[in-house]
């Protein structure tokens, strides 16, 4: 039992979570490789989404867009890893210590999501712009509308 809810259950550390996955799937579990790099994009679920509950919902979304999933994978983040991928907008985007703060604040989802035509402009649209309240106006129905909290939580 988790928080209460009948039914799921999770190890009480992370420690225990790595003991349970090595003999679940043996010490050297293979790393997912990217199914068709040339048709697909990375959608990054941020820590606040997901302590939202807001994963399912996103994933849902994303679906009902046409995209298929072709990985999946829940991490966590250290800070050199999150300012390596956020490395772009060093500089660049006021916001970027405070997204370095917020991809290594939990568990970020990593979904390679693949379509046949522009899957890299077809997520950008499907996600929206950066700010949820830009968003909300010119794409009410995007993923950063719906999800978002704010510029930094924007799901």
């Amino acid at each position: 039992m988790i928080n209460g809810k009948t039914g799921v259950s999770g190890s009480a550390d992370s420690s225990g979570a790595d003991a349970e996955a090595a003999a679940y799937f043996g010490p050297s579990a293979p790393k997912p490789t990217l199914a068709h790099p040339e048709s697909s994009s990375l959608l990054l679920v941020r820590p606040s989404a997901i302590k939202d509950g807001q994963l399912g919902q996103i994933i849902d979304q994303l679906l009902s867009a046409g995209f298929q999933i072709g990985n999946l994978q829940m991490m966590q983040l250290n800070r050199p890893n999150a300012t390596e991928f956020l490395e772009v907008y060093k500089g660049v985007v006021p916001e970027y210590a405070d997204w370095t703060e917020e991809l290594t604040s939990g568990k970020v989802v990593a979904v390679q999501v693949l379509m046949e035509q522009n899957p890299v402009l077809a997520l950008r649209e499907l996600c929206g712009p950066h700010d949820p309240e830009i968003a909300s106006h010119l794409a009410p129905d995007s993923v950063r509308a719906r999800f978002g909290a704010s510029k930094v939580k924007n799901a």
